[in-house]
């Protein structure tokens, strides 16, 4: 699949993240592929890098988080539910959270491409949301179409070396998601 593949996201060009937020804590599901995992990381830098545009801003730390909770208990199903982020961002002390999330086709979803030629999109979702009201602030998801392809295709994430079609819709999906996020904490 070639690199000009469109993204679609979901979030207004002219959204912007309140100015008001100060301290926020990045969450994410615990990745179980090293594509995923590098994708998170990336995603997670991105939010350190809003600091260029929001001096005022502070990314609060969350390596202590696993103690406090229990990382299984945030994710429930590999998800990070809206309620246990308000939780957690008060238990850190933080205005609001931003978490990411993303969906790579399923195991089912890849059997099923092998035969039908056409794999489901990867979707990455961001949402703010602030801590004291619950309210969702910024909600984005992107999706990166990953094409069709030969019944000769293996599996993205059965092996160790997942397959260039998932690496370039997770590369397109992260970089489009981290876009949008500079572009709503402009102001």
């Amino acid at each position: 699949m070639e690199r000009g593949v469109p993204v679609r996201n979901t979030i207004s060009s002219s959204l912007r993240v309140p100015i008001h937020i100060q301290r926020l804590a990045v969450l994410y599901p615990k990745p179980h592929h090293r594509a995923l995992t590098d994708a998170y990381s990336r995603l997670e830098s991105a939010a350190l890098q809003l600091k260029e545009q929001r001096p005022f801003l502070q990314i609060v730390d969350r390596v202590d988080l696993a103690e406090i909770l229990g990382e299984q208990r945030l994710q429930i199903g590999g998800s990070v539910y809206d309620d246990s982020a308000v939780r957690i961002g008060r238990l850190l002390g933080v205005d609001s959270v931003l978490i990411y999330r993303i969906e790579s086709p399923s195991l089912r979803d890849q059997v099923w491409a092998r035969y039908s030629g056409v794999m489901p999109p990867l979707t990455v979702t961001s949402k703010i949301i602030l801590v004291e009201s619950g309210e969702v602030v910024f909600h984005n998801v992107v999706t990166a179409p990953m094409g069709r392809f030969a019944e000769r295709a293996g599996l993205l994430l059965s092996g160790m070396y997942p397959e260039p079609h998932l690496l370039e819709a997770v590369d397109r999906g992260v970089s489009r998601t981290i876009a949008d996020l500079r572009h709503a904490f402009q102001y």
